[in-house]
């Protein structure tokens, strides 16, 4: 398929973003405009400095996010679209807090929320380049000045960075003509680029000539280019840069995928490697294609199948290996992930080891930075394998930054994964790579991998070639690294922090409001109380006889006709005295009687003391120091 790159020109803007950044949308208002509903979507930035934004949204934009989506069975379920009744109020708050939730549930989910579609609706503002047009433009400028390969069709979204994008490329045959201007050399290690766009230094860098020995022998090789965009880690400077792919190029082990070429400008690199059909370990793990779109393999696996517990101890132990060579060398992996492993004729291999010198942010960047213990790049590694061995001995992925229990595997294996992924082991120090090398479960499950590790490094020995200058590039390199994890990781202890004063606030002030509603309440009720006492009149009141032990004191009071103590100022009526047995008088007392006048200021005092019992405060009681 033929490319006419050159008929648009993309401006390539530098804006370097980190992908692996949260996002959280909060539908905060909705809007009745030309007699449709728009609802208001504020978005932030999860540990971003950047303030937040509005973006308006139509049901039917959910709806198409939605369609781009349901090929993972992940997706939610969209609230049903209404054709009756849609505009009414309560329709409309059930629907924003139906929305809210299906929103929230997407970008929760890390592989619905590294979705393309999904990051254009929550951020069209940086999302909306054509990214793949621009990274062949980028990657067909590179090779431009070599002349020995030809970029093919793109392969689609296979993986979850939405700045890296892959291409078939194949090989041009050594006596193929090269056109006017370019080199005609096979092997390149520092080219400068003629290319009317750019005109800027390119390095390039590709292995010895036994590589071409072996496209020659098997001339059905089939090769995949990867474009990627620097990320927010890249601290290399652009003159350094070419001697350090150089280096990362010259690289040779058993369990490390190889480089076949690499090559970089002001925007981004370039790197082609073998295309492995089988495709990575995860691949294998969820049965998939390795040419699939990201979102349908991994959002839908046909099925995960955990590996047998031997295999799980060989590739785990040949992946330390790897990570202890690098490390040994200055270059930490910071990229361990079941995508990033191919398994060859036994072995376990690492990819894209170049990944640190670009910058790009790691795929579990947003789990890590939430423990502060996990501050140097070794703690990386270690913690990005723990995943790595729970996705092989489980089948299916950590989707958490922390395990909450660790069951339905043998005793050694799991305490291999509490020492990593426990909260309280990433309280703490994680093992180091060596310490990890001599648990039981690589003894119990690998006890000969030592003497097969032994007899494969005589066979195929390491070889790193890098001078003294690129060492200490690749050690300042990664201070500034460590640097920008551990300020991003007290902004994110500072967050939440902030977020549970907020909590707490919120609480105490519902708390109080609570309490001053029931309060409220009460008094209403004492006031309609009087209200309704003060409209009927004086209520009649049951007359209290004061008590006597002695039969004759009732009798005299019988004989005398003596009127009865009353405990209350209303008066009693005659009909009372007959229930009672006692003789009725058909005068009254004037003791017994009250007029209007004080009957209301009898309810008014009763009000008072009522309200003040209500009121009482026992924290303002005033202290008294007595004898």
């Amino acid at each position: 398929m033929a490319y006419n790159l050159f008929e648009t020109k993309y401006e390539n803007i530098q804006q370097v973003i980190d992908e692996s950044i949260i996002y959280t949308a909060f539908i905060v208002e909705t809007i009745n405009k030309n007699g449709h509903t728009e609802y208001v979507l504020q978005v932030r930035k999860i540990n971003d400095s950047t303030e937040p934004w509005s973006i308006l949204k139509r049901y039917n934009d959910f709806v198409k996010l939605h369609k781009s989506l349901a090929s993972s069975k992940q997706c939610p379920e969209l609230p049903r679209k209404k054709f009756i009744g849609n505009m009414h109020p309560s329709f409309i708050a059930q629907r924003r807090l139906e929305l809210q939730e299906y929103l929230k549930t997407i970008l929760m989910n890390p592989i619905l929320a590294s979705s393309l579609t999904t990051k254009k609706f929550i951020d069209p503002e940086q999302y909306m380049q054509p990214f793949c047009d621009l990274a062949l433009q980028n990657a067909s400028m590179c090779l431009r000045s070599d002349g020995q390969w030809t970029v093919g069709q793109s392969l689609g979204p296979i993986g979850w960075r939405v700045r890296k994008h892959y291409f078939k490329v194949t090989q041009k045959p050594s006596n193929a003509k090269h056109s006017p201007g370019h080199s005609t050399q096979t092997k390149h290690l520092l080219t400068k680029s003629g290319s009317q766009s750019y005109n800027k230094t390119h390095g390039t860098a590709s292995p010895s000539s036994s590589f071409d020995k072996d496209v020659k022998d098997n001339p059905h090789y089939e090769f995949l280019l990867g474009w990627t965009e620097y990320g927010p880690d890249k601290y290399m400077d652009d003159k350094e840069l070419p001697s350090l792919l150089k280096a990362i190029v010259s690289i040779q082990h058993p369990y490390i995928y190889p480089i076949e070429y690499i090559a970089a400008n002001e925007v981004g690199a370039l790197v082609i490697r073998r295309f492995n059909k089988v495709g990575t370990l995860k691949d294998l793990l969820c049965g998939c294609l390795p040419i699939n779109p990201f979102l349908t393999k991994y959002g839908s696996p046909k099925g995960r199948s955990p590996l047998p517990l031997k295999d799980l101890a060989t590739y785990g132990r040949q992946i330390i290996e790897a990570l202890r060579y690098l490390h040994a060398k200055g270059i930490p992996h910071g990229h361990v992930h079941a995508g990033n492993v191919i398994v060859q004729d036994g072995n376990a291999r690492l990819l894209e080891i170049e990944n640190f010198l670009l910058g790009v942010p790691s795929f579990y960047r947003p789990f890590f930075i939430q423990h502060c213990r996990i501050n140097t790049l070794e703690a990386l590694d270690v913690y990005a394998f723990g995943h790595l061995i729970h996705e092989m001995a489980l089948g299916y992925p950590l989707q958490e930054s922390y395990a909450r229990q660790i069951t339905d595997c043998p005793d050694s294996l799991r305490s291999l994964l509490e020492s990593i992924l426990l909260r309280d082991a990433l309280k703490g120090n994680l093992p180091t790579l060596d310490q990890l090398v001599n648990h039981k479960f690589f003894k119990e499950y690998a006890p000969k991998f030592d003497s097969l590790n032994e007899e494969t490094m005589n066979t195929t020995k390491p070889q790193f070639k890098m001078t003294q200058s690129i060492k200490e590039c690749l050690r300042l390199h990664g201070q500034k690294c460590e640097t920008r994890l551990r300020d991003e990781q007290r902004s994110v202890k500072n967050q939440k922090r902030l977020v549970r004063v907020q909590e707490l606030m919120t609480s105490e002030e519902k708390e109080k409001k609570a309490k001053a509603k029931k309060q409220e309440q009460k008094q209403a009720k004492l006031r309609s109380q009087n209200s309704l006492q003060l409209q009927n009149g004086p209520p009649a009141v049951t007359p209290v006889m004061i008590k006597s032990d002695s039969v004759s004191s009732i009798s005299s009071n019988t004989q005398h006709k003596q009127p009865l103590t009353i405990l209350t100022p209303p008066p009693i009526p005659t009909s009372s005295r007959h229930d009672f047995g006692l003789a009725s008088s058909s005068t009254e007392p004037e003791s017994a009687k009250i007029s209007p006048l004080e009957y209301n200021d009898f309810i008014k005092n009763r009000s008072a003391l009522l309200e003040s019992i209500c009121n009482f405060k026992r924290g303002e009681l005033r202290k008294v120091n007595s004898n």
